[in-house]
């Protein structure tokens, strides 16, 4: 038998949009480090790299190591 969904979960229509993601920046993973991608509201993407934040083009997806999802309507 299937289990009941926790509360607050209920009724979620299981639909989710990305919202941000981490992947590395450098040569190997002994050099580099590691930076996040976020969505923006107005849904560009921004790209946190230490200290610095700007605005990221072409967002590499396919170099993602951790994915954050959210819920979506």
């Amino acid at each position: 038998a299937a289990a009941a969904a926790p509360a607050g979960l209920a009724g979620h229509n299981g639909r989710y949009r990305l919202k941000g993601f981490v992947s590395h920046m450098g040569t190997s993973t002994s050099c580099g480090h590691y930076v996040c991608h976020l969505r923006l509201p107005d849904g560009r993407w921004a790209l946190f790299n230490d200290e610095k934040v700007t605005l990221s083009e072409d967002p590499p997806f396919e170099l993602g190591y951790m994915f954050f999802y959210e819920s979506a309507p």
